[in-house]
């Protein structure tokens, strides 16, 4: 066990406003069955719970991975993919651990009285009538999402993508995440945090486009529904059905790009409404061309994240891309330093 890599890790959550306490409980998984084990074991411990799971492609076959605790003095859970064999080394790239709900069930759902974070994932094709790809609700500590691949996933109702209900003092963190090419057939597609405590939301750097409603609702939210406080900062809401975004009046926006906004944030600035100007109707890297190149603000609410989705650094040259993708030198992005 490395206890002094957990002792940082849980004084770095600490920090974010998860109020761990100190993990005793450390799991490497490389399979399904024993990533569902280790979600059972860590239900109702004291102690904290970090399940490291190993890089590749986990096939559900029709059981959703829950998690589900009620206990009061609940540890905190923290679930990081990316990891090596024997998860002594780790890449941070959500692309390389894939959680696949092979179009048979929801992906994960995780219910607490504790903190969570939830890192460098691939969560995918979850069908479900609702709350189908990443579902999360607490009722005590914060909440860290961050640098998570969440795409094509169903539901039959709303939610398809993620759904976030946070009470408590906890604060939220979304950061760098990419929630893509979700579908459902009422409401909302991409995703909704409801954040219903007294700590804020930061949503930072992610990218939510194309993300569909296919019923025939004529105002829902294809993109990202915020309810309760918010900071949101260098975000891409962009191609999702009838709303990109939507925010209420304890909302703080800055240097976001949007076709669609509904709601009246208490502060709106620097926002831009252009077309990203994506690699490709798939591929949400920016081209070289792109409007949002270099248009993030440096200095959001709770600090610029340090790296982008694919364990890059953050910003290059003074300045920071809008979105979950940091472009840095073009010259090297486009493989002609090789």
């Amino acid at each position: 066990m490395r206890l002094s890599s957990i002792v940082t890790l849980f004084a770095v959550l600490a920090g974010l406003g998860t109020e761990p306490a100190l993990a005793t409980n450390q799991v490497c998984v490389s399979d399904a069955a024993g990533l569902q084990t280790a979600l059972d074991n860590a239900s109702g411990s004291t102690s904290g719970t970090v399940i490291e799971v190993v890089r590749g492609t986990y096939h559900l076959a029709g059981s959703q991975l829950t998690f589900n605790s009620t206990a009061a003095g609940q540890g905190q859970l923290d679930i990081s993919g990316g990891y090596n064999s024997d998860c002594s080394a780790q890449i941070k790239n959500p692309a390389l651990t894939i959680i696949d709900g092979d179009n048979e069930s929801g992906v994960l759902s995780l219910d607490s009285t504790a903190g969570i974070s939830v890192r460098y994932l691939t969560i995918e094709n979850a069908l479900k009538v609702d709350d189908a790809g990443l579902a999360i609700v607490i009722s005590g500590g914060g909440l860290i999402v961050d640098y998570n691949i969440i795409r094509n996933n169903r539901a039959s109702d709303e939610h398809a993508g993620l759904t976030i209900t946070v009470s408590g003092s906890g604060d939220i963190h979304l950061v760098g995440n990419l929630i893509v090419e979700n579908s459902a057939n009422t409401n909302v597609s991409g995703g909704e945090v409801d954040n219903d405590g007294t700590g804020s939301l930061y949503a930072i750097n992610n990218t939510v486009a194309n993300n569909i409603i296919t019923g025939p609702l004529l105002n829902g939210y294809g993109g990202l529904a915020i309810f309760g406080t918010a900071n949101v900062s260098n975000n891409i809401f962009w191609g999702n059905t009838h709303l990109d975004i939507g925010a209420t009046s304890d909302s703080l926006l800055l240097d976001n790009d949007y076709g669609t906004l509904n709601g009246n944030p208490s502060s709106n600035s620097g926002f831009q409404t252009v077309d990203p100007q994506f690699s490709s109707s798939s591929d949400f890297h920016l081209q070289p061309t792109s409007p949002l190149l270099g248009a993030g603000s440096l200095t959001p609410p709770d600090g610029l994240p340090t790296i982008d989705i694919e364990g890059h650094p953050r910003s290059y040259n003074g300045t920071v891309d809008m979105g979950a993708y940091e472009r840095g030198d073009e010259i090297f992005s486009d493989g002609l330093g090789d």
